[in-house]
């Protein structure tokens, strides 16, 4: 208690330093009205208007050249701080799917342009069968109004999907029953009618999302995903003074297999402890939360005598229970279907004396709790069997 006597201002810091860090981006966790909704949307039209001509450059996210998801990321983290996915599969993946009739500006719609016959295009829809887009060939290149009427863009669209709540914007536009008309045309006789819904469900949840979550229907493969940590381990406080610290450098991989919400993982992190003088092992066990939370723990193999930060007691680190943590990831850099995020962790690792008893709770604190600040590198791996 006495640690905590002297030292309760800088656990007041702490406390700031931890919060600041774990700050999520605005995704509309709270429930939004109608009338918040359409406020929304309208901000999302008007932000995409705005920069119609603009050239097309894959890859690109503005503001002086797009592709077509990066249209869509940047004018939704400008317009209305939200965070999409950076890629049209990944954002395929994200969003609500609703029938033609429920589509409201400010919406996004999908497209199959390529001969795989995966999601390739993404638009954003602002009213009366108009999509705004960023289109890469054709008689017009770039930031463009397209209409859903088009013959070329009624046979190539998959379906509208939603990141915002409704907002009964809701449209009789002709626009949706020329695309049921056209996809009428398509499907088999109605006495196979019971094959066709089945074909068309399975085409509409098909994708290759290249984040962390996967929601489509491939094999055991295509949900399978690598991540890659290199960070720099820091502490706020050892048992003699309170002030940040170097720990140490640490680099972990992991395989991931992709839910539609939750992914789990196993990995291997090996550690250079500086603080405790010995290098480390842990093996880990993660569950990743969408694309900004994880949770990890598992045993911890050390290698060398630990010792306390500052006054070097010998300590005994304990495999299991070994290690434990959290991590925060910012929104991503991506090229292609690689994603790069920075990534603050958190992470508690056990310690005890030689004799195998508990430590007092500074020197517990003292050896076991570090911060980890780096980057993550994500990809799908299928991303190296693509052609």
């Amino acid at each position: 208690m006495n640690f905590f006597k002297l030292y309760r201002k800088e656990f007041v810091w702490l406390t700031v330093v931890f919060f600041v860090a774990i700050i999520p981006v605005r995704c509309f966790a709270r429930e939004v009205s109608e009338a918040e909704s359409r406020v929304y949307r309208e901000k999302l039209v008007s932000e995409a208007k705005k920069y119609v001509g603009t050239p097309y450059v894959r890859g690109a996210t503005g503001p002086d050249a797009f592709d077509c998801s990066g249209l869509i990321y940047t004018v939704a983290h400008d317009s209305i701080s939200y965070q999409l996915p950076r890629t049209v599969k990944a954002m395929y993946s994200r969003v609500r799917i609703v029938s033609n009739d429920k589509k409201e500006p400010g919406d996004l719609l999908f497209f199959k342009t390529t001969g795989d016959g995966t999601i390739s295009h993404v638009g954003l829809y602002i009213g009366n069968g108009q999509f705004i887009s960023a289109l890469s060939d054709g008689p017009n290149t770039g930031v463009i109004v397209s209409s859903l009427r088009e013959g070329y863009w009624r046979g190539k669209y998959v379906s509208c999907g939603k990141f915002l709540p409704d907002a009964g914007l809701y449209e009789n536009d002709g626009a949706s029953n020329a695309i049921n008309a056209s996809k009428k045309s398509k499907s088999t006789p109605k006495k196979n009618s019971s094959n066709s819904k089945s074909t068309q469900k399975k085409d509409v949840v098909s994708n290759e999302g290249s984040y962390m979550s996967y929601s489509g229907d491939g094999g055991f493969a295509d949900h399978l995903a690598f991540a890659a940590y290199t960070m720099m381990d820091w502490s706020l406080f050892t048992e003699r003074k309170f002030m940040p610290n170097f720990r140490g450098l640490s680099t972990e991989g992991d395989i991931i297999y992709r839910g539609k919400t939750l992914s789990p993982g196993l990995g291997i992190l090996l550690r250079w402890n500086y603080g405790v003088k010995a290098f480390q092992m842990p093996l880990i066990a993660s569950l990743y939360v969408g694309d900004y939370f994880r949770a990890y723990a598992g045993p911890m193999f050390s290698f060398g005598d630990c010792r306390t930060p500052d006054t070097g007691d010998s300590i005994k680190a304990s495999v299991f229970p070994g290690i434990i943590g959290v991590s925060f990831s910012l929104p991503s850099f991506t090229k292609g279907d690689f994603k790069v995020q920075i990534v603050q962790d958190i992470c508690y690792s056990v310690y005890n004396n030689e004799s195998n008893s508990a430590l007092s709770f500074a020197k517990s604190a003292s050896a076991g709790l570090d911060f980890c600040t780096g980057a993550r590198i994500f990809f799908p791996l299928s991303a190296f069997s693509k052609k």
